[in-house]
């Protein structure tokens, strides 16, 4: 069976009152704000132009972002980024340098290839050759990031970058931050899933299987972040085989282990939604040994016979 792992905001800790909650959408999916019981926020328009500004720059799935005018240049010269960009994808390589790279955002060109990119779903898999032409313009390595001026540069011409298992994370971070410049110091924000609380926040885990508003398990946020990753999100059947959107790195091929998802509850949401990612990729054995090396807290779900 495959598990779903959904969170339900099961309000504050101390306060018994419903909540304030705002929202929109960015990134392709929603976003929303909760906050305390008589909080107030004078301008959260503010929010939502800001989250239309990054999803300028982060995203892969609008031709206009900063991303895909990256990815669109052969130039192996440096190109001109926003700041933001080359902060998130130092953010991605610190991280998947911890993860013996099993997160890599340079795996664009095998997203595409497998169906899970902007260029639409596939019916079939891809050979063989395919699989091993897209990973020749692959590689970590081949990607660098510079500051001053803030520019990113490739090795080789064709590769292409995908920030999207970092990207809510950051925005997370980047609008907590505002959130608390604004003197709000309470509340809850969620982008497609992934949730940052500052103060006590309860949230619930809950499974596909489980009854409406029953939750599987019920986490105490204080102020940290807990992010998803999973292999349900997002998988297509071809030749009786169900192929996941997580890419193994190492492979070039979707992850065939046991775990269905992995959440892991962090400080920095844009670590937490990075490592989750990393952890889903490694597997049960591989990602529970690093999960145990770097201190993380994970909560697992795997596919049941």
């Amino acid at each position: 069976m495959r598990f779903a792992l959904l969170l339900l905001l099961l309000g504050g800790c101390s306060r018994s009152d419903v909540p304030a909650t705002l929202g929109g959408r960015t990134m392709g999916t929603t976003w929303s704000l909760r906050l305390d019981a008589g909080a107030r926020l004078d301008r959260a328009g503010d929010l939502q132009t800001q989250l239309d500004t990054w999803e300028g720059m982060l995203s892969h799935w609008r031709p206009d972002s900063a991303v895909s005018r990256f990815n669109a240049s052969a130039s192996t010269d440096w190109i001109a980024v926003p700041a933001e960009l080359v902060e998130v994808v130092e953010l991605a390589r610190q991280i998947g340098g911890e993860a013996d790279h099993a997160l890599d955002i340079t795996l664009a060109p095998l997203i595409d290839l497998w169906g899970f990119g902007a260029g639409g779903r596939r019916d079939s898999a891809p050979t063989e050759a395919e699989i091993e032409k897209a990973r020749a313009q692959c590689g970590w390595q081949h990607l660098h990031t510079r500051h001053d001026p803030p520019a990113l540069r490739k090795d080789i011409p064709g590769l292409r970058i995908n920030v999207s298992a970092v990207a809510e994370g950051w925005a997370l971070d980047r609008m907590a931050r505002q959130l608390e410049l604004a003197g709000v110091s309470k509340f809850l924000l969620e982008i497609g899933g992934e949730v940052l609380a500052r103060g006590e926040w309860r949230v619930g885990v809950q499974t596909p299987a489980a009854p409406p508003g029953e939750a599987a398990q019920t986490l105490l946020l204080k102020n940290q972040a807990i992010a998803t990753s999973g292999t349900y999100r997002q998988h297509f059947c071809a030749g009786g085989q169900d192929y996941a959107h997580i890419l193994d790195p190492r492979t070039g091929r979707p992850v065939e282990h046991a775990l269905a998802s992995v959440s892991v509850v962090h400080e920095s949401a844009a670590q937490a939604d990075g490592y989750a990612t990393a952890l889903l990729v490694l597997g049960p054995e591989a990602g529970r040994r690093l999960a145990q090396k770097l201190h993380l807290r994970v909560i697992w779900f795997e596919l049941r016979k």
